[in-house]
């Protein structure tokens, strides 16, 4: 199997090295990955500029590393790495924080990387962590999370994706599906945690800046949540492990009959 990996942290991001593991017992993968973060990017596609890749190790291996975004990455990826075979699965991720709720799945990019991929036809699966605020604020502040939590969640992390993957292989069609699963791991699982099916919550977020002199920053409202049990937010903040299955093939779809 052929995989094609990137995420919206950059090269940098701690938890990179977490799937990177796990993809390598499950075919051969490729590494394409942005220099900076690219955090809030979606699906946008580098226009007005020119992108340069470097060749470099990450992991204890070779990559590639594109000055874009993820969409870009896995567009690249693609279209002029693959010759022969194209990719049999995108994967992006694991993103530091979750990306649940209809608002942030449009804003992500990680998901954005993934609905790159369902353009080229190419099913694609969407990783993201949720952390405790502590911990965020540090990686916000510092560029950098707490040892203990990192080695606590890579036990975690390779056990959780180990039923994610063989769930999801299991799956009828998944390589044949153009689709993204989004899949949004719990800060502590539960001791009897699931799969759980779940929706894109009705979760939206409020201003995204903040004013400092006569400048504005990226500075979040605390979002409106979906409560609901089946939204794929309240699933992971339960402890379980949601899975959203998001098919833009919906949004061409013709009325009935038509």
């Amino acid at each position: 199997m052929e995989i094609l990996l990137t995420n919206d942290d950059s090269h940098r991001s701690p938890l990179f090295g977490f799937i990177i593991d796990k993809l390598d017992a499950l075919g051969r993968l490729t590494v394409v990955v942005p220099k900076e973060e690219q955090s809030w990017t979606g699906k946008s596609i580098t226009r007005f500029k020119h992108l340069y890749v470097d060749e470099i190790r990450l992991f204890g291996r070779n990559a590639f590393c594109l000055d874009g975004t993820p969409a870009d990455c896995i567009n690249w990826g693609i279209y002029h790495l693959f010759e022969e075979r194209r990719p049999d699965l995108v994967v992006s991720g694991i993103n530091i924080g979750v990306n649940t709720g209809i608002g942030f799945a449009l804003s992500s990019g990680t998901i954005g990387a993934c609905l790159e991929a369902n353009i080229a036809s190419l099913p694609a699966v969407a990783l993201s962590q949720d952390f405790d605020s502590a911990s965020f604020r540090q990686w916000l502040g510092k560029r950098s999370l707490p040892e203990g939590v990192l080695v606590r969640l890579k036990e975690q992390t390779a056990f959780l994706l180990d039923r994610v993957f063989d769930h999801l292989q299991e799956r009828r069609g998944f390589f044949a599906r153009p689709v993204t699963w989004n899949i949004n791991l719990p800060f502590a699982a539960r001791g009897d945690w699931r799969l759980i099916d779940a929706y894109l919550g009705h979760t939206w977020y409020a201003s995204c800046f903040r004013r400092a002199g006569d400048r504005f920053y990226h500075d979040l409202d605390p979002p409106r949540e979906d409560p609901r049990a089946g939204a794929d937010g309240a699933v992971v903040r339960s402890g379980h492990v949601s899975i959203t299955e998001i098919d833009i093939r919906n949004l061409g779809r013709s009325p009935a009959g038509e």
